[in-house]
């Protein structure tokens, strides 16, 4: 039963991180972090990650990040970046949005959103 609840639980955080990627990486967040670092985890380790990333999903800084997002289609976002185009408002806007969700990820982000860490095979 508590393997089933597990399971239950990082496929539950996994889709709200895959829902949430595309933001966080326009917002800065490094790859690395968005994603469960591996291996057995508690499930009372992954009920706190879940309500930390769902609140910073629910907060008015990650609404704000959303709202910005969609003043344009994805596709304009990628042409002005191809193009390198630069000061535009909403540019402005979503530099302004993403450096407060970038803030807000670093701050008290659960340690199971860092990248594993290499283990040196030459110490053992």
């Amino acid at each position: 039963m508590h393997l089933m609840i597990a399971r239950t639980s990082d496929e539950t955080i996994n889709s709200l991180l895959d829902e949430m990627r595309p933001l966080l990486i326009v917002a800065g967040v490094p790859k690395g972090q968005i994603r469960v670092r591996s291996g057995k985890l508690q499930i009372a380790t992954l009920s706190k990650a879940f309500d930390w990333l769902h609140n910073l999903k629910m907060s008015p800084t990650f609404e704000d990040l959303i709202k910005v997002w969609k003043l344009r289609p994805e596709s304009t976002w990628g042409r002005y970046k191809l193009y390198q185009i630069d000061g535009l408002k909403e540019q402005e806007l979503l530099g302004v949005a993403s450096k407060k969700v970038l803030k807000l990820w670093k701050t008290k982000r659960p340690l199971i959103f860092n990248k594993d860490r290499k283990r040196n095979e030459e110490k053992k």
